[in-house]
C-alpha cells in the first residue's frame, strides 16, 4: 500500500477511518461524513426506503427529495445501520474449546455459538458474531451497535441517480450520480432507538473528510466496505453448475417478469412508483447472471479452474493422496450432474414463487390464516399490518399478467413429473388454457387484492383451505419440498467432498491465503486506471458531464437516458463552481480494486484517507469476480464526489448540507 502511494499509517485506517464506515441494512455500505450523523451511500442502496416513502402526491422517484432543514427529513422504515465496536482475534479462546470436537459443521457451530452467547452477556444490546477462517483455526469476534432511526436527507431524481438504467447497468463507461444522504438519530440520552420525534442527530466519534480536490490517473485509492460473499476456491464443476444449472432459470423467469413490469411501469406513473424497487433489484441480479454466464464462456473459466485443479493434484506428496483428492472432485461432479435436473426445477420454483406476488404472500403469511382466524386479538392485528404492507406496492392486474407468463414457463420448461399437481387439472378441465385458469384464480381468490382479503378475514364463515389460490400455492410448495428431498442427500455428499477438497487446497495455498468475503468489513486497494481490453482498445478511467449530455442525445426516446431539463440548463450555463475541471465536470471513474455485492455505497478514499468517490458498480468484464478475480480486467466503478456535490449545491441548492460536509 505504501509502495502504491498510501500517505497515512495503516493503523490510522484500522483504528480510525474504519469506525466511520458502517453496514447498511446488511447488504450495503455507508459512511459518516459529518459530526451530526450525516451518512452517504448509494441511491440504489436506499431506493427501497425512497420508494416506500413515495406516492402519487410525493413522487420522490421522479422528482428526487431534498430536505431543506432537519425537520423535513423523512424517517425510512425497515432501515438499519450497524457500526463495529469491537473486532478482535479470539482464536486462542475458541481453539481451546474446539479441542476434541468432531470436525462436522454442526458440532463446531454448537461450540462457537456458546461462545457467542457468553459475549452477548458481556456486550448487552449489541450484535455479536464470530467468523471462522483458515479451516476453523482463525476466529474473529465482531461486536456491532445498530441504529434504527435513519432518515432521508436528500436524493437526486432517479433519472440522474440511475442515468443509463438497465441499458448501462454493469458496464463502463458510466455517467450515474448514484448517491443518497441520510442521517442517524438517537434518543436524547444517546441510546439507539426506533423513530421518535424527540430523537436527536447521532454524533459519531469518527467521520470521513470529503475532498473535492480530485485525483489523477495512477493515484492510490482504496475502498472499505462490507462485501457479500465470494467463493474464490470454487471448482470447475461448481462454476459449470452456476452457468448451466443455477443461472438459466433465474435469467429466464426474471426476464419474462421484467418485460411485463416494464410495460406497465412505462404506461402508468403510479405503477412505476409501486414497482420501481422490485424491478430494479430483480433486473440488477438478472443482468449480473447473464454477464456471469457470458464471461465464464469468454474467459474459459471452467478450463482454467480444471487446470488449477490438476496443478494441485500434481503437487500432492504421493499417489494415494492424489487419488484421494481426485476422488473428491469426481464425487462432486457426479453429485452435481445427477442433481442438475432437479436443481433447475428448484430454481424455477424459487423464481416463480418470488415473482408471483399473490402466491408468494400465501407461502409467506397465508399459512397462518387458520391460526389468526381462531386467535383473533394481537395475532389478527399483526396479520393485518402485514397485509397492508404487502399490498401497498401491489397491483392485481400486473400480478395476474406476471402469473400467466410464469406458469407458462413452468409448463413449457419442466417435465410433467416436476410440475405441481394442478397442471394435470389444467389439461383436463381447462384444455391447457393457462390464461383462463389464472383469470378464474384471481377472480375467485380472497388473496387477489387487499380489500377482498381484509373482508374475508372479517367473515367467520370463510374457510381459507377452500380458497383457489391457497390450494394452488400449497401444491407448488408440496412439489418444491418433494424435489428438494430428492436432491438434498446428493448435495450433502457434494458439500462434504467440497469441504475436504478445499481443506487440502488451503494447505497448498497457505502463504497467499485470501479469505472469502462474508459481509464483514474489508479493505481493498489499488490505483485509478484505464481499462485495457484484449482487442487493443482502452476505455479511459473517467467520464464527464459532457458525456452525460452526449449519451442522452444519442439515446433520445430511450427512457433509460431521459434527463431533467434542469440538469440540461445547468450544463448550458457551465457553472460548475469549485467542482469543475477544464470546462467540464467529472462524473464517474474506475480503479482496479476488488469488490463485490455489499460494497455498494463504500467510500473510495485517496492516499490521505479522504473520500473522493462512492463505489456503485463493477464493469461488464468483471462478472466472474466472485470466483475468478482478475485485476487487469476487473474495475470498480465509482461516483466522483464532485458530481455528487455539484448536484447537491447547484441542482438541489442544499447549501447547508454542503457547509456540513465541507465545513465551509
Amino acid at each position: 500500500m505504501k509502495k502504491l502511494g498510501l500517505k497515512i499509517p495503516v493503523e490510522d485506517i484500522v483504528d480510525d477511518l474504519s469506525q466511520a464506515i458502517i453496514s447498511f441494512n446488511g447488504n450495503g455500505t455507508a459512511s459518516f461524513i459529518s459530526r451530526a450523523g450525516l451518512l452517504v451511500t448509494n441511491y440504489h442502496c436506499a431506493s427501497a426506503g425512497i420508494q416506500k416513502s413515495s406516492s402519487d402526491e410525493h413522487n420522490y422517484i421522479r422528482d428526487g427529495f431534498w430536505a431543506q432543514n432537519r425537520g423535513e427529513e423523512i424517517p425510512l422504515s425497515g432501515v438499519e445501520v450497524s457500526i463495529n465496536r469491537v473486532i478482535k482475534d479470539i482464536s486462542e479462546e475458541v481453539n481451546a474449546k474446539l479441542v476434541g470436537v468432531k470436525p462436522e459443521h454442526s458440532a463446531r457451530f454448537k461450540v462457537i455459538n456458546s461462545i457467542v452467547e457468553s459475549y452477548r452477556k458481556q456486550y448487552p444490546g449489541m450484535k455479536v458474531n464470530i467468523r471462522s477462517y483458515r479451516d476453523y483455526t482463525l476466529h474473529v469476534l465482531y461486536v456491532s451497535q445498530s441504529f434504527q432511526d435513519v432518515r432521508l436527507v436528500g436524493a437526486p431524481p432517479f433519472a440522474i441517480a440511475k442515468f443509463g438504467g438497465e441499458t448501462d447497468n454493469w458496464t463502463w463507461p458510466r455517467h450515474g450520480c448514484d448517491f443518497a444522504f441520510l442521517r442517524v438519530y438517537v434518543s436524547k440520552d444517546g441510546k439507539s432507538t426506533g423513530y421518535h420525534a424527540d430523537n436527536v442527530p447521532y454524533h459519531p466519534e469518527v467521520y470521513l473528510k470529503v475532498s473535492a480536490e480530485g485525483y489523477e490517473k495512477g493515484d492510490y485509492a482504496m475502498s472499505i466496505g462490507y462485501p457479500g460473499f465470494t467463493e474464490r476456491n470454487a471448482t470447475s464443476m461448481l462454476i459449470w453448475e452456476r452457468q448451466n444449472v443455477l443461472n438459466p432459470p433465474l435469467i429466464k423467469v426474471r426476464t419474462a417478469r421484467q418485460e411485463i413490469l416494464q410495460k406497465f411501469m412505462r404506461e402508468d406513473e403510479s405503477l412505476r412508483i409501486k414497482y420501481a424497487e422490485k424491478f430494479a433489484s430483480s433486473a440488477n441480479y438478472c443482468k449480473n447472471s447473464i454477464g456471469v454466464n457470458q464471461w465464464i464462456e469468454d474467459l474459459d473459466v471452467c478450463k482454467k479452474k480444471a487446470e488449477q485443479e490438476q496443478e494441485f493434484l500434481n503437487s500432492c506428496e504421493n499417489d494415494s493422496v492424489c487419488q484421494a483428492y481426485a476422488g473428491m472432485l469426481q464425487t462432486m461432479e457426479k453429485g452435481i450432474r445427477e442433481s442438475a435436473r432437479y436443481r433447475i426445477a428448484l430454481g424455477y420454483y424459487v423464481e416463480v414463487r418470488n415473482g408471483c406476488e399473490m402466491l408468494n404472500f400465501i407461502s409467506g403469511f397465508g399459512r397462518s390464516v387458520p391460526y389468526v382466524m381462531k386467535e383473533k386479538g394481537e395475532s389478527m392485528r399483526n396479520f393485518v399490518v402485514n397485509v397492508k404492507m404487502h399490498y401497498k406496492d401491489y397491483s392485481e392486474k400486473v400480478d395476474r399478467a406476471v402469473t400467466k407468463a410464469l406458469l407458462k414457463l413452468v409448463r413449457d420448461d419442466l417435465d410433467a413429473d416436476l410440475q405441481p399437481n394442478f397442471f394435470a387439472t389444467l389439461k383436463t378441465d381447462y384444455n391447457g388454457d393457462i390464461d383462463r385458469f389464472v383469470d378464474e384464480m384471481y377472480e375467485q381468490s380472497a388473496f387477489a387484492n387487499e380489500e377482498r382479503l381484509l373482508a374475508a378475514l372479517k367473515n367467520p364463515n370463510w374457510k381459507v383451505e377452500d380458497d383457489f389460490a391457497y390450494k394452488i400455492a400449497g401444491q407448488m410448495e408440496k412439489k418444491d419440498r418433494e424435489i428438494f428431498a430428492l436432491v438434498s442427500k446428493k448435495l450433502d455428499v457434494v458439500r462434504k467432498a467440497q469441504y475436504q477438497y478445499n481443506k487440502g487446497r488451503l494447505n497448498f495455498h497457505q502463504e497467499d491465503y485470501y479469505p472469502d468475503a462474508d459481509k464483514t468489513i474489508r479493505l481493498s486497494y489499488g490505483t485509478i486506471c484505464d481499462l485495457p481490453l484484449g482487442n487493443g482498445t482502452v476505455k479511459p478511467y473517467q467520464t464527464r458531464l459532457s458525456g452525460v449530455m452526449a449519451k442522452a442525445d444519442a439515446n433520445a426516446g430511450n427512457p433509460d437516458f431521459d434527463l431533467p431539463e434542469k440538469l440540461r440548463t445547468l450544463w448550458g450555463r457551465k457553472d460548475f463552481g469549485r467542482y469543475g475541471e477544464n470546462g467540464d465536470l467529472p462524473t464517474d471513474f474506475i480503479m482496479n480494486g476488488d469488490v463485490t455485492g455489499g460494497n455498494s455505497g463504500s467510500p473510495l478514499l485517496n492516499a490521505k484517507g479522504e473520500l473522493i468517490g462512492l463505489v456503485f458498480d463493477c464493469n461488464w468484464e468483471s462478472m466472474t469476480r466472485d470466483f475468478n478475480f482478475d485485476q487487469n480486467l476487473h474495475r470498480v466503478i465509482c461516483l466522483d464526489v464532485r458530481y455528487l456535490l455539484f448536484i447537491t449545491e447547484k441542482y438541489a441548492h442544499m447549501n447547508y448540507i454542503i457547509a456540513e460536509i465541507l465545513g465551509k
